[in-house]
């Protein structure tokens, strides 16, 4: 196996752990998964094989508590980590405020001009009709 097919593989193999549109998918089959993923990349990583070890690596698979045709929606903390560096940047560029007050002001107001965090849930039923997904 070349170099470059190897690290090909590799995310390929993750998405098989993590498989979002399966209504059948349980979370004890993701655990079988993804403990079957840690051994095989981790003899090549060694952060992967303490993974798979962990009891923490059920928390992973919360998703599969929703329902199958939202479950492609969820996403990571991004819009998370997008807003602090917004307020990181705000701060900066204000050097100082006069009190607290002054600064959950301009937080907040950092936090409601977003449009981006103004993500619309789709229609489910929409989606139904054109995707013709089947329970």
């Amino acid at each position: 196996m070349g170099f470059t097919h190897f690290l090909g593989q590799y995310p390929e193999d993750l998405k098989e752990v993590f498989i979002v549109n399966d209504n059948k998918d349980t979370k004890e089959k993701g655990i079988k998964r993804w403990k079957g993923f840690c051994s095989k990349w981790g003899r090549y990583y060694k952060p992967i094989k303490y993974k798979g070890e962990s009891d923490r690596y059920d928390l992973y698979f919360t998703y599969i508590n929703y329902h199958y045709m939202i479950r492609s929606m969820i996403y990571s903390t991004n819009w998370v980590e997008r807003l602090n560096r917004d307020y990181k940047r705000v701060t900066k560029m204000r050097g100082s405020l006069p009190n607290p007050e002054a600064t959950i002001l301009l937080l907040a107001s950092v936090a409601m001009t977003r449009k981006a965090y103004n993500r619309i849930v789709p229609n489910m039923h929409y989606e139904k009709t054109k995707f013709r997904w089947e329970e």
